[in-house]
């Protein structure tokens, strides 16, 4: 389906939202289905739909560590910048939708959240909205004609749509991902989710040096090469190798790569690198999800606890698939196992780190461990003592479940 199909196929849910009186951006199932599958397959669909989606995109995700978070955002602001299209598209008669107040709840909670403020003028440029000189409101001087909204709302949608193929990218390549370059730069390459997640998957366990990129707001992408390009990728203020910025490198490279080391060598903050623990949650969730860099902690999916390190500022990553297999490896090593003095139905009252067993009260072997100088731990509470024993009987592949091609042993 071409670009022109698609269009033909919002004009037609236009014409029904309008004989309906449904003045809200698109819910028809069928033509959300069809946009995000088009886009999907065919990315280039954005540059004919001259919705700029990949630049205010990139804008949107420069600075930002949270990607899961930022893409909620900017699809909320798509689906706000739909509306506004809608709005003159509907009641070109209104004057009040030819104005929009800068200091608006709309317009603070929703579009400044999202993108920086020229992204949002240049955004709202396609609808012919210009800043008055005071800073306080946006005006229309000369309303679009009904095909150009039309267009635009569409191209609005196909980027909430793009917003929503990231989100999920991001959900199966998870932390290794820190700052959307390489995110942006293989989605806008590649066709289909499938061939873009195998380039993910290999980028990560395979990382390479992004090259320095020098953009302009306005003015598109300067490469490496010097080709100018309108697709702006987000460029991170720091390289993620070596911590110095990037006008330390010379032509792109490196100096950590090269071999040189810098004078801040921060470890990485992929998981194989430090010693992580698993959080209790996790085993009590059954489910691996989160990684807490400050912390050194797995967490799950619905844990609190990564909730409140992200309101501490702390860098709360989705783990990526390999970090997983790597973390429930490093797990298996350190798996506690049921001494024979344990029988069913008995808890755990001692845990030795060095034997890495658990035993019965009134064990002998604790004595032993003990004068042999192992550090053989009282387990105090009940609700202590069911989680050890979880965690000793627990198949830690069930973890790696939702990974795609890996097999259970259960």
């Amino acid at each position: 389906m071409s670009a022109d199909s698609l269009l033909a196929l919002y004009n037609n849910w236009l014409h029904s939202a309008s004989s309906e009186g449904t003045f809200t951006p698109c819910t028809d199932k069928k033509t959300i289905d069809l946009v995000r599958q088009r886009i999907l397959e065919n990315p280039d669909l954005h540059n004919v739909l001259q919705n700029d989606a990949f630049y205010l995109i990139g804008c949107g995700l420069q600075g930002k560590t949270d990607l899961l978070l930022t893409l909620e955002h900017l699809a909320g602001a798509f689906y706000t910048l739909e509306q506004t299209a809608l709005h003159l598209y509907f009641s070109p008669w209104r004057k009040e939708f030819q104005t929009i107040k800068t200091y608006s709840g709309h317009y603070v909670h929703t579009l400044e959240t999202a993108f920086p403020p020229e992204t949002i003028l240049q955004a709202l440029k396609r609808l012919n909205y210009q800043a008055v000189e005071d800073g306080t409101c946006l005006k229309i001087q000369v309303l679009p004609t009904p095909d150009i909204l039309a267009i635009a709302a569409l191209g609005f949608l196909a980027a909430q749509m793009e917003c929503n193929i990231l989100a999920d990218l991001v959900s199966c390549s998870g932390s290794a991902l820190v700052n959307g370059a390489d995110l942006i730069r293989e989605r806008s390459c590649w066709r289909g989710e499938d061939a873009c997640m195998k380039r993910l998957q290999k980028l990560i366990l395979e990382p390479s040096t992004v090259p320095a990129v020098q953009y302009s707001p306005f003015n598109g992408v300067e490469s490496d090469t010097g080709t100018s390009s309108a697709e702006v990728l987000y460029q991170p203020p720091v390289c993620d190798h070596c911590y110095e910025s990037w006008d330390k490198h010379v032509n792109g490279d490196c100096i950590k790569v090269d071999g040189h080391h810098p004078k801040d060598d921060r470890p990485q903050t992929q998981v194989p690198q430090m010693e992580f623990i698993m959080h209790d949650c996790v085993f009590v969730d059954k489910s691996l999800e989160h990684c807490c860099v400050p912390c050194h902690t797995f967490h799950s999916a619905f844990c609190s606890i990564a909730k409140d390190c992200r309101d501490k500022q702390h860098r709360v990553t989705q783990m990526t698939p390999y970090e997983k297999i790597q973390a429930v490896m490093e797990e298996q090593g350190r798996k506690h196992q049921l001494h024979c003095c344990l029988q069913p139905g008995h808890l755990p009252h001692y845990r030795c780190s060095h034997c890495r067993q658990l035993h019965y009260i009134k064990c002998e072997r604790v004595v032993q461990c003990r004068s042999e100088g192992h550090k053989a731990t009282m387990i105090m509470l009940e609700k202590d003592q069911q989680l050890w024993l979880q965690r000793s009987l627990m198949d830690l592949e069930i973890l790696c479940s939702s990974i795609p091609g890996h097999k259970s042993k259960s």
